[in-house]
């Protein structure tokens, strides 16, 4: 999922934008990849012979070489020591909770930045270190660059852009120095990766403490795919699954308050007066969880979003894990893809029980950069 704050994102959101899209409209491609991670995972799950394992262990690693092939191109994975070093460093930042949660109240002391304080090294160190790596791949990319190519990847699409930019126009020649690019990288590279596996520890810690949901699914896939892998092509056919993702991602509620926008001129909200370059954010929490909006809104229950035909419902009110209007997030699509092709093929695949009997996972959340599970381990059952 990713967000936007200020010109400078705005003018890089429709760079990635543009490469997103291109990279979207060659389903096959993105199928396949998906699906190899998928694979991946079930062969990772079945190793662990039903002992209790932590999905932390290995979602975010497969999720994550989806998105390196469309940031830093084909071939790329996280077998690469590089790409595991900025993966281990970025689920370091995201996970540290008490770090974000201290630097986030900081941040409301601007004084508190002249101070020694070490919650600012524990939390700029290991950006520090991701930057010093996409510099890496940054520069080999810039070496081997040939705009005649066709863009193919993320970092390609900016270095064609930044080569086709006119030379008069400083501001924007600036917003593509190398410091802006390594950092839009790491924020596609992150935001494409984090929010997604996170999504899919929540949708199976929900379902191991709703068993009853759990088995409605799988039946749904047994009918549907009749002994057969899932695929793209069966979206429609398994509404059930998908009414699941919604539901997870309004409960989970992922990214609380999504992330932080800018006013561009001066407005007012309900009464309020809002200045231009306001710092604004979106409190979707508070809608998915609002007994106004929603009966029983912290109950998980996917069959909210199924109408009386059996169909999903779409295009709900009171619903935006991913934003809305033109800022909403530019990676909703390939997230919905990933959640769809992952889940299908655990869920087909094993069935997901609690570590011991009586101790399912706990549904409380903690807040840092995102809203994750109380870590949690389950045992996965092969099925028949």
């Amino acid at each position: 999922m990713f967000g936007n704050y200020g010109p400078v994102w705005n003018y890089h959101r429709k760079l990635f934008t543009k490469a997103l899209r291109q990279y979207l409209s060659d389903i096959p491609s993105i199928e396949k990849r998906i699906t190899t991670q998928a694979e991946k995972l079930v062969q990772f799950i079945e190793k662990q012979d039903g002992k209790p394992f932590d999905p932390a262990d290995c979602l975010p690693r497969h999720v994550a070489d989806v998105i390196c092939g469309i940031t830093f191109g084909e071939g790329y994975d996280t077998t690469n020591p590089h790409l595991n070093r900025l993966l281990k460093l970025n689920i370091q930042m995201f996970t540290d909770a008490d770090t974000v949660q201290l630097v986030k109240i900081l941040d409301f002391i601007p004084l508190a930045k002249h101070l020694p304080i070490k919650a600012y090294d524990r939390f700029f160190k290991p950006i520090f270190e991701i930057h010093d790596i996409i510099r890496i791949f940054l520069r080999e990319r810039e070496e081997n660059f040939d705009p005649e190519e066709p863009v193919k990847d993320l970092i390609s699409g900016l270095l064609y852009a930044r080569d086709h930019e006119s030379k008069t126009d400083e501001e924007r020649a600036g917003f593509l120095s190398d410091d802006y690019l390594v950092n839009i990288i790491e924020d596609m590279f992150s935001g494409g990766y984090e929010t997604t596996s996170t999504t899919m520890k929540w949708a199976i810690a929900f379902l191991v403490n709703y068993p009853k949901f759990q088995e409605d699914i799988q039946l749904e896939l047994d009918e549907v795919l009749g002994g057969r892998n899932p695929s793209l092509k069966d979206r429609a056919n398994l509404p059930l699954l998908q009414a699941t993702i919604v539901e997870t991602l309004r409960v989970g509620n992922v990214a609380p308050l999504l992330l932080p926008h800018v006013t561009l001129a001066d407005t007012t909200l309900c009464g309020y007066r809002v200045p231009k370059d306001t710092i604004v954010f979106a409190d979707a929490e508070s809608v998915h969880l609002d007994p106004k909006c929603w009966k029983n809104p912290t109950v998980f229950n996917p069959y909210r979003h199924i109408d009386e035909n059996g169909k999903l419902i779409i295009n709900q009110r009171n619903y935006y894990p991913f934003g809305a209007g033109r800022r909403a997030c530019v990676g909703e699509a390939l997230a919905k893809v990933e959640l769809f092709l992952f889940l299908s093929w655990i869920f087909l695949k094993f069935t997901f029980i609690a570590e011991e009997d009586g101790q399912t996972p706990s549904l409380k959340g903690i807040f840092a950069n995102t809203q994750f599970p109380v870590p949690y381990k389950i045992r996965a059952i092969k099925r028949k």
